[in-house]
């Protein structure tokens, strides 16, 4: 011990000796987080007088030079000398070297001493001046070069000897004085004490200093007994010395601290690099000496450089050369004294006459002083702020300017600022050099603090000194271990704070309330918020958010947190007192320690930590609830959420129990504050706050949680009797069950003597050489102190020998407070200490709340063998560990255990409880912040979504009326179903809602949601409906681009991802052979086309799909091309590669369900779904099913055994075969045509209804028109001879009624069925030169009576008129099925639609006379007509039609004069636009719908002018009794107003009156012939329901409400339509 003490003293106070020496240190003290040297302490010392001087000191602190600056001259002199500046090398080039941790370890020699030291026993907290002798001279006096090192006396052994000593040095301050008195009178000159008292601030010498300061250091303890005093040995026995002597000695030392309380090194420094400054950048050259700031704190005063001058030339004695290493002398010896004094006024037993009110004071002032005017700019580097003054020629701006690291961010004026900072650094090395010294004098004081009483103001004094250290923001560029040293000066600083607390209970409140504006001037970076270590904890694996400390740690077994918040559980825990036996004595204790905060009825002596929990969770909220900036609110909110991360990362720690209580009242607090916002008014309640205390209450509440689940999963398996079970017998072969997860490395491993199990030594803290002779692991230990413990405090009358939780709560607790007992007398840590009698106090509140006993235990054996535990037992030499002790993972397994029995955790229902009834709360910031914090509950614990009151609050908020509640919802449910696929059902309906929810970060939130799930479980069993629901959300042309967007990646992910194919089940790319990839890739396919099949066959078409895949494939018409163009187009060449596999895996799934189908009724439905799906493939790329149309073309036979869904069987091959027509070769037309695929395709027409007659039509056409066809191929000829069949039918019949109503359904049937045909051929054969003239007359359209003579060239025309005919009968589905006939030319030709409007058709057909069935099949008529008109442009048809066709010159094709029949339909519909604005008040609905539907293509088209339209839509908006249309029209409306939202906001008042005479004339007849008007519609928005009007919607998107001017005129615009 006293080897590795002196190492300590060597390391702390000879770090000055130079650069080059490096001295041992301990290797896991983690508050240096150096890196090992490579080689051992004798490698840094370059010769052998290094060697021999660090063994001296070392060995024997006898051996102590006085000064480093001697040890450095001594050791220059031993080696040679290479330039002379390194023989006056200044004090500013002294560094603290790094420790090496290499000399220290117990595996490697040493070259110190017969035997390698053992490493030193720092505390947990990073003390290092604790029970360790220390050497207190740092800086001593100064001895010329050359000089012989004084020998000083030996070290006092006695009170006689230290009485000697005391004696003879005050005996000599006294001569001196009188003979310096003597010579001042015969010489006139300064004496040698005078001199003294300028060099050093004192009559002492630095010898002298050095010798009283040795009395202090050999033996000292600042630690802490039970009742307060100051521990000390027999060699420092102070009160042994003579009253009158040390009355005598204190004043002399007073005199060195008075002088040092008046340095301020930072200060004058700045004084002298403004004058160097000064004299640089001044244009006029002077002859005045300048000095830099080097030369002022050289030791050798002396000018340099041009301007030489003798001393005292510049006029001020601070301000000459040497002058700064004066002052720092004066500091030093300042330092030195006030160690003395608290040392001998710490001393239990000294004469009170010692410790004086002004010596306590100047002792104080110094330590403040040194605090904030040294240490605090040195470590933080700010002392260069604000010194523009400075630069400009007046002075240093005061010796009292404070500079803290708050003021380093305001930047300065000085253009000089950087030289400043830079100069400063001189000045800042040898104020470091005294962290060590300065650490010890704040132990002194906490050790006077312990035992004495203070005025109330030196209190304050000290303990805002002590609390303004935890602002260091320690910067590496002073030096690089700054921040070590700046958490030793915390750690000492927290210690005296703790100290004050302890002492002085009417003072906390006090203490308390500076905290906090203490918290406003704490470093705010990431690297420096954090520098607190700490152990790694079980909770450190959920706080994955807080910063892990300096990132020059490699440290991977502890944490940092702020050192703000160990202060505050320090506080807490200082305060606990031992808990009382009874009543009275509890009133005792109570009026003993005048504790003005005791509870009186509380006996656990945890009152005083409860009163300081509540003021300071009171305080800390109070400031964080203010409005505004009001307080700096915005500033504790931040240091709130901080504060909290820390409290959870460290609850599961030993050495911390006040945590739990900290969170238990903040969490109170909080709750009652979010419950008390719920009843306030709106304006009363802070948003920012709330948002911040519902954070930190999901956080609390989520850990708590976390908690009890890991708990829950990795319960403690101990006996449930007191039987124990005897050992298994040694089994044959090793068992590894460390719980490292290792397996049998090559390393010491150690075997339990109980179970034989195996464990590493390094996890288990065994090494080779202490090995115990009896080993038991922690299942073991635990297992044999369970039982132990109960037969020791069992109750005598039990009934059974079975065991509780509650009784191995008690054998846990037991085990944690052996283990910080251990602790606390191995480290002497005081967060130890106290943390044990916390823990003792805690565990008998707890015995104390329990209302009935529910173990086997004796409460009160158990409460009193707690209590005698109080008093920490003296610790013995080489004392060994306690038999039942536990690694640290037995510890933490320990803690996890009783946190989750803590009173914490035992309130999370609670909790839970708080947030379920803040999500149906009347705020909608409450509700969507309270889903949010069960977001992060649930994400710890998703087993929570189980229950029901959970659930129920959940799914209230998927109808939540605000939009961010259910996006916060949905994001809820998402994160539950992801870690829960397998409870995704359950949320399967309301996430189905979402989709189409009002709210587009609510669909885009649903949208991921379902993407997740869809990747993560492709056999998801709603991924149809969710597929589904999704294509149509990205086919509503109205759908955000954002919405439309994540939907397309979606599907590309899901279907068209060729990275897919190289990727396995499980998502990492898939080994196989190289003959193996094209298989997989087919799997993959096959399944994305089973799902493509789904997805058609429950939505009925595949016209959503087809939307999809063209998009995906070709890019979408709608949306912004702006966005994403890149993604869009990779996604296209992605899908594109797809295409022809999907193909392939689609015939393949058709052959395989012909394979195992089992001919019911729902094949039919399915093979429907599958030829569908092939059919969007073959409209996208119809070269692909070329290869597969022998496959189809058997479903052309009618024979599919489908009977309901034949049709549509047939339609779809046919569909594909039309398309698939043009991409036939020569070779395969011909033989395709030569088999039975004409015929099929002919008795499909006889067969089928009119939908398969129009496809088999236009297949045959298609390959009738073929270029590779011959004139009178069997294609055209079966064309033209079912074209002769059904036009000599419709000739035939045409005069035998002119009402086919009364005719027999055979008869109508076929004459639906010709008319079907015949207008499909029309529209689809492309005759040689079919371009008709420009003038195109209607004689022309006259009935071929002779069928021979009928040509497929000549049948246009000649069916036209054989149309007309029909169109003038008198049953409306004739005319109907004429008149979509007749569509077929209209197509094929647009300028017949000429002829027709000169025969007047159009007008009968729209007119008032038509019945509504013309009307509507009229209007779907021109529909049809555009719609196709458009496709053929866009196409290009019609241009390749034109350049194909060889008697068009070449003015028209170059003014495109095809293209221009394109326009006639719209030419004509627009010349009738009056008659179809008037169908809008048609009284049937349908031709409503119809001609709304109809408008809504003019307009895109731009064949209509929208401000004639746009009132008519208007008024469409008062069909109440057609949503469907009001819907239409709206969609309408809304793109309108895209485009032109001033003309929608000006035509709002005519759509308004447009509706009133809408509802009149529409609804005239509703009720007995009145009109019944009325603007008001019933709405369901969730689960409230209410009324709207019916220009709700289109007011919204017209944005009047956003201005008031046009709300106004709106208003305006309303009211005169009244006066009207």
């Amino acid at each position: 011990k006293k080897v590795t003490s002196r190492l300590l003293l060597a390391e702390i106070f000879y770090v000055g000796i130079s650069s080059q020496l490096k001295l041992p240190t301990q290797d896991d003290a983690k508050i240096f987080p150096y890196k090992k040297p490579k080689a051992s302490t004798e490698s840094h010392c370059k010769n052998q007088s290094e060697s021999a001087l660090l063994y001296a000191v070392t060995m024997d602190p006898k051996m102590m030079p006085s000064s480093p600056s001697k040890v450095f001259d001594q050791v220059v002199d031993a080696k040679t000398v290479e330039s002379p500046d390194r023989q006056r090398s200044s004090i500013s080039s002294m560094e603290l070297a790094p420790p090496s941790s290499a000399s220290l370890s117990p595996n490697k020699s040493t070259s110190i001493g017969a035997s390698a030291p053992q490493p030193l026993p720092l505390s947990p907290n990073g003390k290092l001046f604790s029970h360790v002798e220390k050497a207190e001279n740092p800086l001593p006096a100064i001895m010329k070069k050359g000089q012989q090192q004084q020998q000083h006396p030996p070290t006092p052994t006695s009170a006689t000897a230290m009485q000697d000593t005391v004696e003879r040095i005050v005996n000599a301050v006294e001569n001196r004085d009188a003979s310096s008195r003597e010579s001042a009178l015969a010489n006139g000159t300064s004496s040698q004490q005078q001199i003294l008292e300028v060099t050093h601030g004192g009559p002492f010498t630095s010898t002298e200093l050095s010798q009283l300061a040795l009395l202090c250091t050999t033996g000292f303890s600042s630690s802490s007994s039970k009742n307060g005093a100051a521990n000390q040995s027999s060699s420092s026995q102070w009160a042994a010395v003579d009253g009158d002597l040390l009355a005598s000695l204190t004043p002399l030392l007073r005199a060195h601290v008075t002088s040092a309380m008046r340095v301020d090194l930072v200060g004058e420094g700045l004084g002298v690099i403004a004058k160097t400054v000064k004299a640089e950048s001044s244009p006029e050259k002077t002859s005045r000496p300048v000095i830099t700031i080097h030369q002022w704190m050289m030791q050798v005063a002396k000018y340099s450089g041009p301007n030489a001058a003798p001393l005292g030339s510049l006029g001020d004695s601070k301000l000459e050369p040497g002058a700064g290493f004066n002052r720092l002398q004066i500091l030093l010896c300042g330092l030195e004294a006030s160690n003395i004094l608290l040392s001998i006024m710490a001393s239990p037993g000294i004469d009170r006459r010692v410790v004086e009110d002004d010596t306590l004071e100047a002792c104080v002032t110094l330590i403040k002083n040194h605090i904030q005017k040294h240490l605090i700019p040195a470590l933080s580097n700010t002392g260069h702020v604000g010194v523009s003054m400075a630069i400009s020629g007046n002075g240093s701006g005061g010796e009292d300017a404070e500079r803290t690291p708050k003021s380093k961010k305001s930047r300065s004026v000085s253009p000089n600022r950087g030289v400043v900072a830079k100069s400063l650094k001189a000045v800042y090395s040898p104020i470091l050099s005294t962290v060590g010294q300065f650490g010890t004098m704040i132990e002194r004081a906490d050790a006077f603090v312990a035992c004495n009483e203070m005025d109330d103001s030196l209190l304050f004094t000290l303990s805002g000194a002590a609390l303004s250290t935890l602002t260091i923001d320690a910067s590496p560029i002073v030096r690089a271990d700054a921040a070590s040293l700046a958490s030793i000066i915390q750690v000492s600083s927290m210690d005296l704070i703790a100290a004050i607390f302890r002492r002085y209970p009417r003072h906390r409140s006090i203490i308390v309330e500076d905290v906090f504006p203490l918290m406003l001037k704490l470093p705010a970076s990431k690297k420096s918020l954090r520098t607190f270590l700490v152990k790694k904890s079980a909770a450190s694996s959920r706080a994955g958010d807080v910063a892990r400390g300096p990132p020059t740690s490699n440290v991977d077994d502890h944490d940092y947190i702020q050192p703000i918040c160990a202060l505050t559980l320090l506080l807490i825990q200082s305060c606990v007192v031992m808990p009382s036996q009874d009543d009275d004595e509890q009133m005792e204790g109570a009026e003993d320690s005048n504790d003005s905060w005791a509870l009186k009825d509380d006996h656990s002596g945890l009152q005083g930590c409860v009163a300081v929990c509540n003021q300071f969770t009171s305080q800390m909220l109070q400031r964080c609830a203010r409005k505004g900036e009001e307080g700096g609110a915005s500033e504790f909110r931040p240091i709130l959420s901080n504060l909290i991360d820390d409290l959870l990362l460290v609850r599961h720690l030993p050495e911390y129990p006040a945590a739990g209580m900290l969170l238990l009242y903040l969490s109170h607090r909080l709750g009652s504050d979010l419950l008390r916002a719920s009843s306030a008014a709106k304006n009363q309640v802070e948003a920012t706050y709330l948002a911040t205390a519902m954070d930190a209450f999901g956080k609390i509440t989520s850990a708590v949680a976390g908690s009890l689940q890991r708990n829950r999963e990795n319960p403690f398996k101990l006996p449930e009797s007191m039987n124990l079970c005897a050992p298994s017998p040694e089994p044959t072969e090793e068992i590894n069950r460390c719980f490292c997860g290792r397996g049998n490395l090559d390393t010491f491993m150690v075997d339990c003597d109980r179970c034989h199990s195996w464990h590493h030594g390094s996890c288990v803290g065994i090494t080779k050489d202490t090995v115990p002779d009896i080993w038991l692991c922690d299942d073991c230990t635990l297992q044999t102190t369970v039982v132990e413990q109960a037969k020791v405090f069992a109750r005598g009358s039990r009934d059974s020998d079975s065991l509780t939780s509650t009784d191995h709560n008690h054998v846990l607790r037991q085990l944690l407070l052996s283990y910080l007992s251990w602790t606390a007398q191995a480290s002497h840590s005081q967060i130890a200490e106290r943390a044990r009698e916390f823990l003792i106090a805690s565990w008998v509140k707890q015995l104390e709340s329990s209302e009935e006993n529910l173990g086997s235990f004796d409460l009160g054996l158990v409460r009193n063998f707690a209590i005698s535990q109080w008093t920490l037992p003296t610790p013995q030499p080489n004392q060994q560990r306690p038999r039942a002790h536990l690694t640290d993972d037995g510890n933490q397994r320990i803690m996890t255990s009783l946190v989750a029995s803590s009173e914490l955790c035992v309130s999370f229902n609670r909790l839970l409880g708080v947030i379920l009834r803040l999500m149906g709360d009347k705020l909608a910031s409450l509700r969507k912040l309270s889903v949010k914090a069960i977001l992060q509950v649930v994400n710890i614990d998703p087993a929570l979504m189980t229950q029901p009151t959970v659930r129920k609050e959940v799914s209230r908020c998927f109808h939540d009326e605000s939009i961010s509640v259910r996006e916060a919802a949905v994001s809820l449910v998402g994160d539950y179903i992801i870690q829960s696929p397998n409870l995704a059902a359950a949320f399967h309906a309301p996430l189905l809602e979402r989709v189409v929810d009002k709210g587009i970060s609510v669909r885009k939130r649903a949208v991921r949601i379902f993407r997740d799930v869809l990747l993560s479980n492709p056999t998801y069993e709603g991924r149809v409906a969710a597929c589904h629901a999704m294509m149509q959300r990205a086919a509503d042309r109205k759908e955000d681009d954002g919405v439309r967007d994540l939907i397309h990646e979606t599907f590309h992910t899901l279907w068209f991802n060729s990275k897919a194919f190289d990727m396995g089940t499980t998502g990492s790319p898939a080994k196989s052979k190289p003959g193996q990839m094209g298989t997989k890739a087919e799997l993959y396919c096959k399944e994305v086309s089973a799902q493509m099949v789904e997805v058609v066959r429950v939505s009925g078409s595949n016209e959503v799909l087809s939307t999809l895949v063209k998009g995906l494939l070709f890019g979408f018409a709608e949306g912004d091309k702006d966005k994403k163009n890149v993604e869009r187009k990779k996604r296209q060449e992605d899908s594109h590669s797809q295409c022809k596999l999907l193909v392939k895996a689609l015939i393949e799934l058709l052959l395989s369900f012909e394979d195992t189908r089992e001919h019911k009724e729902d094949d039919g439905k399915q093979l429907v779904a599958i030829l569908a799906t092939l059919g969007v493939f073959a409209q996208t790329f119809p070269e692909l099913v070329v290869p597969h149309v022998d496959t189809l073309v058997p479903y052309l036979k009618g024979d599919n055994g489908v009977k309901r869904y034949e049709a549509a069987v047939v339609s779809q091959v046919s569909s594909m075969i039309s398309g698939a027509s043009s991409h036939f070769g020569s070779g395969e037309l011909n033989r395709l045509t030569s088999g039975e695929l004409p015929n099929d395709l002919v008795n499909i027409c006889y067969k089928f209804p009119s939908e398969a007659v129009t496809s088999a039509v236009e297949a045959l056409a298609k390959l009738a028109n073929h270029p590779d066809a011959a004139s009178d191929s069997i294609q055209e000829k079966k064309l033209l001879k079912l074209a002769t069949q059904f036009y000599s039918y419709l000739l035939k019949t045409k005069d035998v009624t002119n009402d086919f109503s009364s005719m027999k359904k055979s008869v109508r049937d076929n004459v639906r069925r010709a008319l079907a045909a015949l207008g499909s051929i029309c529209r689809f054969y492309e005759c040689a030169g079919a371009a008709d003239d420009h003038t195109l007359d209607s004689s022309v359209f006259v009935i071929e009576t002779d069928v021979a003579e009928l040509q497929l060239d000549n049948l246009s025309n000649a069916a036209f008129a054989l149309f007309l005919q029909y169109l003038s009968k008198e049953d409306e589905s004739t005319k109907c099925l004429a008149l979509r006939a007749m569509n077929g030319v209209f197509i094929s030709r647009p300028r017949v639609v000429l002829v027709a409007e000169q025969m007047g058709i159009i007008t009968s057909v729209i007119g008032d006379e038509a019945p509504p069935s013309v009307q509507i099949e009229s209007l779907r008529c021109w529909r049809d007509i555009l719609i196709s008109e458009e496709k053929r442009i866009d196409s290009g048809a019609a241009k390749a039609k034109m350049e194909a066709q060889k008697n068009v010159t070449l003015s028209k094709r170059i003014g495109g004069d095809q293209d221009g029949d394109s326009t006639i339909s719209g030419s004509v519909l627009t010349k009738h636009s009056e008659r179809l604005y008037a169908l809008t008040l048609s009284k049937d609905e349908k031709v409503r719908h119809m001609i709304i539907d109809l408008i809504g293509h003019l307009l895109r088209q731009g064949l209509i002018n929208p401000m004639e339209t746009v009132p008519h839509l208007l008024a469409v908006q008062g069909d109440v009794k057609c949503p469907s249309t009001r819907a239409l029209a709206l969609k309408l409306l809304q793109t309108e107003g895209e485009k032109r939202p001033d003309m929608l906001r000006q035509r709002i008042c005519a759509g308004i009156k447009q509706a009133f005479h809408f509802q009149r004339n529409v609804y005239s007849d509703s009720t007995n012939g009145s009109a019944k008007v009325t603007a008001l519609i019933a709405k369901s928005d969730g689960p409230k329901d209410g009324w709207e009007t019916i220009f709700d919607a289109v007011i919204k998107e017209s944005a009047i409400r956003n201005k008031k001017a046009q709300r106004q005129g709106l208003l305006k615009g309303i009211i005169s339509l009244f006066e009207k």
